[in-house]
């Protein structure tokens, strides 16, 4: 009993160092049919947030300004969320999370209305 439980931890930690070097190399661990999946189901989920956000932002009657910080703001999280599962380096990946932060945070610290004071 001891002697497999030694087998399987040693094979448990055979598999973290090989998950590590994977990790290490910038090589994607998942199979390019999970890729596939997980990438159309995000863009999916992102297209149908799109659209009830139309309609609900329509019956509500919204103004440009909110209509373009929620579009931009799913926009960029559905992006953001396809970029994350393509899986890009981190030296690939940082310039343009940077970006979209910088887009999101334009969007939502731009005012409607200027201060009259």
């Amino acid at each position: 009993m001891a002697d497999d439980t030694i087998a399987k931890l040693n094979a448990a930690q055979e598999a973290v160092d090989n998950g590590v070097l994977v990790a290490q190399k910038g090589v994607q661990p998942w199979s390019p049919e999970i890729v596939q999946s997980l990438t159309l189901t995000i863009m999916g989920f992102t297209l149908i947030t799109l659209v009830l956000a139309s309609v609900l932002l329509w019956k509500q009657g919204s103004n440009p300004q909110q209509i373009l910080k929620i579009f931009g703001l799913l926009t960029i999280v559905g992006l953001s969320a396809v970029l994350l599962v393509a899986g890009y380096s981190n030296d690939q990946l940082t310039p343009i999370v940077g970006l979209f932060g910088a887009i999101a945070g334009y969007l939502l610290g731009k005012d409607g209305q200027a201060d009259k004071s």
